[in-house]
């Protein structure tokens, strides 16, 4: 994967996550605000930037590095590829996440949750982030400003389905919730990540071809 053979790119990842942490982090500490009812929006917008980083490379390394005709041209279906993109993506964007919540515990003195709970959410909710984040790369990748274009798509259509869901569950989390308090939840954010894996698989053909 060319994302862990980079490592300027992994050290970019690991500033912007350290970055964004003690950023909310430095703007709290003078409010006298509960940090437990802060950590869920916090550790999900941190979530959020930094994959959308590593989102937005995922078709348009093969567009400024002339392979996309290859990829088109392999003896394998788009819809592999566009599989083998999402695992790789989705490793790639777990492993950060890993370091962004140690990274959170550390500057948040917050009540420690339960962490069977608040790590099923967390890859859930980024299951469906990549799934929707890799269809929206595949879209914007081909336009102008496609940096621009990524996450202007991107945010609204992920705001109000995986998002509200995970920030709302994962809030539940952090004020002392397990895993059968936030089942319904949990049956949601599924529910929205096989509908855009199916879309993508579905779709990735028509998108990449055109």
């Amino acid at each position: 994967m060319v994302e862990f053979r980079n490592k300027q790119m992994i050290n970019i990842y690991l500033i912007l996550s350290l970055m964004i942490i003690a950023s909310f982090r430095f703007a709290f500490s003078i409010i006298d605000f509960s940090l437990n009812r802060l950590a869920s929006p916090i550790l999900w917008i941190s979530f959020f930037f930094a994959g959308m980083f590593s989102l937005s490379l995922t078709y348009k390394r093969e567009i400024e590095q002339g392979t996309g005709e290859g990829l088109l041209l392999a003896p394998i279906s788009l819809s592999s590829i566009y599989l083998g993109k999402l695992l790789a993506n989705l490793l790639v964007i777990s492993c950060l996440e890993l370091f962004t919540l140690l990274i959170f515990f550390v500057f948040f003195p917050v009540d420690i949750p339960d962490l069977l709970t608040l790590l099923t959410l967390v890859f859930f909710g980024t299951i469906g982030i990549v799934a929707l984040g890799n269809i929206i790369s595949a879209i914007s990748s081909n336009l102008a400003q496609s940096e621009v274009m990524l996450p202007v798509l991107l945010v609204p259509l992920l705001l109000f389905t995986v998002v509200m869901s995970v920030v709302s569950a994962t809030s539940k989390v952090f004020a002392g919730a397990h895993l059968l308090d936030v089942i319904n939840e949990i049956r949601f954010i599924l529910a929205f990540d096989v509908v855009f894996i199916a879309a993508g698989y579905l779709l990735i053909n028509y998108i990449l071809e055109d």
